[in-house]
């Protein structure tokens, strides 16, 4: 009998606590609904050998289980409850599907023909078939539980891969050859690379997008063929008989060790002269104000010649200069495949359109024109929205002393066509409370933005150095601003005040990226504001509060009022490869590096500091299973003046913090630091005060489906969470601010610990998350005691409360 053992012990190291969770995770495999007294398939594998790169090996690995026929390939779940193999984590194997060797040989030519058509003239599969009975005399409600589980193993060895010797061009047309060997140094064939047939398709379709960047607008693939080196073009071809076969490889050797091969793109015999004619703009014609259902009641239309453009319209809606403006479709011109992306993109930029259509239609006048008709469907103006949030937290407030039930409406006011040029404003105001102890009212809240969002870019600077032809080179750009008020008042403690407005730009751009026979995007995103201006201000502070300030110095630096006149610059990059995605965040900011110079402002209320931050994200999606990572790391510094000296720590509202929902999740928000000080482990333990010039953290995830019900996924993750706060100096110059500073001699040896399980609800367009988290390795633990396991037992977690995952 098979089963899987499950392992318990009183006493565990915290070295092999993620290596029995990957066990208890991965090891047990159980069938569910499988065809009786038949041998199913359980498992299938796949191994290349061969002297192969790692990374390529894993690439070649991945795509040969692409080429598995359907009913060899298993598909399982990760399922909690207690299966008659006496687990409560196990691996859920539905439907297995029956064993045919059919199926074994129609995998082997698939994976034959993908080897072929990646330069492997000659591999070697060999399969190994396992039958193997479970439960055999084992009889239950009178049914038999046998299982015939049939393992599949698969060798492959892929042998020596052809690589490109040459690569020519020779196009009958003297214009096309002309523009092809002026782009020849954006080939996507290399001199000694690995053979790939997909690399030469994509290659042809570089050539064929060149040319329609000249004007042949009917040109296309099917006009170009790919001439292959005799011998190699019959080894890599899999319908090769196997003598023939043979005999060519001879010859192989007889001519060289190093297998290359040399292929030259040709033209195809013309069968359609249009195909070679180069085209030009005709007629362009715009439709700006098309309703998106067919109106019957009669309208009247006003045509406007523009930039030799005619705009039909039925209303006033849009400024049709504005509109001109972003046409790069013009009459005369050459057609340009890239004008036309340029033109397309363009508009689906603009908030006030819902989409639209560009159609190219034969001139009437001259065969080599193209007319050009745009129509464009307006989106609904303004939009007025009503929400209510509501939040349960712990210690979630500036200062609290308990568990948080906090509630905000919201009311917003969207404008997607301001000063008729798809101009987008925002409008929020927005108010609220949270109830602490005893549901008293515990602080209140309210909140005014405002923000415009233009589709390019304004300069308002002369001197400013911006990127040029953004919109050129494809980016999607806008100018941004936005101003803010917020009002914030801790009833017995304090009143705050923030006053904000920024300018700023932000450009973007999504990019099909193609590695050999993939294809995968890029988006790049960067944002700037030359102007960013922050003002926090206490005019109400309670006797209470000033009492707590008085007795903890370094508290009166943290709350302290300040300006910020400075600027910000972010530039975030999301790969999305296969089933991996990356994130990269990087952000800087400063205030005062000018300004702080004058000594007046310097003393005064200017801050002055730089603050920065990176933080990497890898996702891999299994389909119903993820695993997620993230790194994250911050630090910032302060060197302004003060009425008494020099600024030593940022102020709370740039410093960091850690713990919540979305950080260290088995510590309360703002309720893990800094280092291992006792600083807050006293009287002010219950406060979340402690703020940082340095934050470090680490994540990781691997999430999971337990199942459906009502349309809501359930689902579930296992986390750890690594990470902590400093400052640069000691908070405190006392035996309790002792491990609260930063040093790289020991910094490591404070980092916390955390892990847990959770529940999530899953409702397509957002996630309710319940985490419930323990505190491995806590560095504030008493002093002598060990911090690994401290005062740890089954009710001492912290429950988070967060709404999608935190990251």
């Amino acid at each position: 009998m098979s089963y899987c053992r499950q392992v318990t012990s009183s006493r565990v190291r915290a070295a092999i606590v993620p290596a029995i969770l990957i066990f208890t995770l991965f090891s047990c495999r159980v069938p569910i609904d499988f065809q009786r007294g038949k041998p199913f398939v359980y498992k299938t594998t796949i191994k290349v050998e061969g002297n192969i790169k790692r990374d390529v090996k894993q690439d070649l690995t991945s795509r040969l289980e692409n080429q598995l026929d359907d009913s060899l390939q298993t598909k399982t779940t990760t399922a909690f409850g207690w299966p008659w193999s006496g687990h409560v984590i196990y691996k859920k194997l539905d439907h297995p599907p029956v064993y045919d060797t059919a199926n074994l040989d129609r995998s082997i030519l698939f994976m034959n023909a993908l080897l072929n058509a990646n330069g492997y003239y000659a591999p070697v599969i060999r399969d190994t078939v396992t039958f193997k009975v479970v439960n055999k005399d084992k009889i239950k409600k009178g049914v038999s539980k046998e299982e015939i589980r049939t393992t599949i193993r698969f060798v492959v060895k892929p042998g020596k891969q052809l690589v490109f010797d040459s690569v020519g061009y020779s196009l009958e047309t003297p214009e096309l050859q002309q523009i092809t060997m002026n782009s020849k140094e954006q080939a996507l064939i290399k001199v000694g690379a690995p053979y790939s047939k997909q690399l030469l398709t994509n290659e042809v379709t570089r050539l064929v997008d060149s040319f329609r960047n000249n004007g042949y607008y009917k040109f296309s693939k099917e006009d170009l063929y790919v001439e292959h080196d005799t011998v190699f073009a019959a080894l890599i071809d899999p319908s090769l008989d196997p003598i023939e076969q043979a005999e060519l490889l001879e010859k192989l050797k007889q001519r060289k060790e190093n297998q290359t091969i040399t292929v030259v793109i040709k033209q195809r015999p013309v069968r359609d002269s249009s195909h070679l004619r180069k085209y030009y703009i005709g007629n362009v014609t715009v439709f700006p104000d098309l309703p998106a259902i067919q109106d019957t009641i009669p309208y009247h239309n006003d045509t406007t010649e523009i930039n030799r453009i005619q705009f039909i319209s039925r209303t006033d809606k849009f400024k049709l200069s504005f509109l001109a403006n972003n046409i790069y479709l013009l009459p005369g011109g050459l057609y340009k495949q890239q004008n036309y992306y340029r033109t397309s993109n363009r508009l689906n930029q603009f908030p006030a359109w819902e989409y639209n259509n560009i159609e190219f239609q034969r001139s009437i006048i001259n065969d080599s024109l193209l007319d050009v008709i745009m129509r464009l469907y307006p989106a609904k103006k303004q939009k007025l929205s009503l929400s209510l949030e509501a939040s349960y937290n712990t210690n979630s407030g500036l200062i609290t002393t308990g568990n948080l039930f906090a509630t905000n409406l919201i009311l917003g006011l969207q404008n997607r066509n301001a000063f008729r040029q798809s101009i987008m404003t925002n409008t929020n105001l927005s108010g609220g409370i949270e109830l602490g102890a005893h549901s008293t009212i515990q602080t209140v809240l309210a909140t005014l933005s405002h923000t415009i969002v233009i589709p390019r870019i304004i300069h308002i600077v002369p001197f400013l150095n911006f990127p040029a032809n953004l919109e050129a080179k494809g980016y999607n750009t806008q100018t941004l601003i936005n101003v803010n008020a917020g009002y914030t008042k801790r009833l017995e403690f304090f009143t705050q005040i923030n006053e904000n407005a920024s300018f700023g730009y932000n450009w973007s751009r999504t990019e099909l990226k193609k590695q050999g026979e993939k294809t995968f995007t890029v988006t790049k995103s960067y944002l700037w504001k030359p102007i960013n201006i922050e003002n926090y201000t206490y005019p109400v502070i309670k006797d209470s509060f000033t009492t707590l300030l008085k007795d903890n110095p370094p508290l009166q630096i943290t709350f302290r009022p300040g300006l910020v006149i400075g600027q910000q610059f972010a530039y975030n990059l999301i790969r999305a490869k296969g089933n991996k995605i990356n994130y990269l965040l990087l952000d800087f900011e400063e205030s005062g590096a000018v300004l702080g110079f004058f000594k007046s402002l310097d003393k005064g209320a200017l801050l002055r500091y730089v603050r920065a931050q990176i933080e990497f994200r890898h996702t891999i999606d299994y389909g119903i299973n993820q695993l997620a990572f993230r790194a994250y790391a911050g630090a910032g510094y302060a060197y302004g003046l003060t009425s008494t000296g020099y600024e030593h720590t940022l102020p709370s509202f740039k410093a960091f913090y850690s713990g919540g929902p979305n950080s260290m999740r088995a510590w309360r928000v703002r309720g893990l630091g800094l280092g291992s000080s006792k600083y807050y482990t006293d009287s002010l333990n219950e406060q979340d005060l402690r703020y940082g010039d340095m934050k470090l953290e680490f994540n990781g995830e691997y999430r999971f489906l337990l199942g459906t019900l009502f349309g809501i996924k359930f689902k579930s993750a296992l986390f750890t969470d690594i990470g902590n706060i400093w400052s640069w100096e000691p908070i405190d110059t006392g035996a309790l601010g002792k491990g609260s500073d930063f040093k790289l001699d020991r910094f490591y040896k404070e980092f916390a610990f955390g892990a847990g399980t959770g529940l999530r609800m899953d409702f397509n367009f957002f996630l309710i998350r319940l985490d419930w988290s323990y505190k491995i390795k806590d560095p504030q633990a008493a002093e002598g005691s060990n911090t690994w396991f401290y005062k740890l037992e089954l009710g001492s977690g912290q429950l988070q409360l967060g709404i999608n995952y935190p990251f």
